[in-house]
């Protein structure tokens, strides 16, 4: 961990300054709205209450803060001496538009990937299809000079030539994997970018939507930088869920099958929730949920994630996961299913020590679909 802390500081080093990406709203004011509710910006202690109870738990060390490489980089003070403060760049961004945008690559590591950046201020990557190479400021005429349009951005070069961009590897570097001092992964996502891959975590995450990417070139869409998931947009996740449904004599079978590349419900104290509803002459009949997660151990009892090196429950859906109803669907029966996710459980708020937080124990819709026989 150490060496991740000590090189991930010396490829940054130097390159952010407090509440930069407030430069970016000028330009790119629906990004920027978009942004400061996200996920990424939310990132540190002083925003998340789930990770910040992780880390007042945290057993600490003379290694100080070591969770700033993913949760708070562009604070590089914080990344180079594990040192946390209350400051802008902590509650402002601590996963900046500029941190995201320089990421030239990703190499692998034992605890985690790193972030490689380019350490440069004013060249970004971006994907774009039929766009290639570094594009920079120019103004175009036509009419004989009467019309006059600009083109690309006359603050900072754009490079459309980065493939991790249009991958999706360029996540990687936080959202591979995330393996403890057991090298027990506490997080198991399991993401895999593969080529092959229709979707990707842009794709998927960071879907196009209606508006301007900038104001100096209008467009019709831009990808969505609020980050679609758990936190927002949610039910747009449903489209990578798709449900198979089996009638047997003495009850119902129903799979889960994940079309993404990572698996679902991972995180320490999450919980993925499958409702069945059936409605039968004019009654509706709830039957027991069933609850997809992780529950992390050692010895053989449950323990704090960097505590773990075993999985004592593992009913995360990977490709897929056959869940079985005890009850017998009949003629006129109308079954409705619903899948959704809680940030933390009601266990995982009392074992963290937080308030009960309907906010972080919402039930958040993925998919429902209906079924009738």
């Amino acid at each position: 961990m150490k060496y991740i802390l000590i090189t991930t500081f010396f490829l940054l080093s130097g390159l952010l300054l407090a509440n930069e990406s407030k430069l970016c709203q000028k330009c790119h004011p629906i990004i920027y709205s978009e942004y400061y509710q996200s996920s990424h910006k939310n990132a540190s202690t002083y925003n998340n209450p789930i990770h910040k109870a992780m880390w007042d738990k945290h057993p600490k060390n003379e290694k100080g803060y070591t969770c700033a490489k993913c949760h708070s980089p562009s604070d590089i003070k914080s990344v180079q001496t594990g040192e946390l403060t209350n400051n802008s760049i902590q509650k402002d961004e601590a996963i900046s538009c500029v941190f995201c945008h320089t990421i030239k690559t990703i190499e692998e590591g034992n605890f985690s990937n790193i972030n490689v950046s380019t350490g440069k201020k004013k060249e970004f990557f971006t994907a774009e299809k039929g766009k290639k190479g570094k594009a920079k400021y120019e103004t175009v005429t036509s009419w004989f000079g009467l019309v006059k349009e600009s083109k690309n951005s006359p603050y900072h070069t754009i490079d459309y030539s980065n493939e991790n961009y249009y991958t999706g590897n360029v996540c990687m570097g936080c959202h591979s994997h995330t393996n403890n001092e057991h090298s027990f992964d506490i997080t198991m996502l399991d993401a895999v970018i593969d080529e092959k891959d229709t979707n990707t975590c842009v794709t998927c995450h960071m879907p196009q939507v209606m508006g301007t990417k900038v104001t100096i070139n209008e467009t019709k869409t831009h990808a969505y930088h609020g980050i679609a998931g758990i936190y927002h947009k949610s039910e747009k996740m449903g489209m990578y869920i798709d449900f198979k449904l089996f009638k047997n004599t003495n009850n119902f079978v129903v799979n889960v099958i994940n079309k993404s590349n990572h698996a679902f419900f991972g995180q320490a104290f999450r919980q993925g929730i499958l409702k069945a509803e059936i409605s039968r002459n004019g009654k509706i009949i709830e039957l027991e949920p069933f609850v997809f997660e992780r529950i992390l151990g050692k010895d053989g009892k449950e323990v704090m994630p960097w505590n773990a090196n075993m999985a004592l429950k593992d009913t995360l859906v990977y490709a897929k996961r056959e869940v079985v109803f005890k009850e017998v669907l009949l003629d006129g029966d109308n079954l409705k299913l619903t899948l959704g996710i809680k940030m933390i459980s009601k266990d995982g708020l009392k074992k963290l020590g937080l308030k009960d937080n309907n906010e972080l124990t919402k039930f958040r819709v993925l998919k429902t679909q209906k079924f009738n026989f």
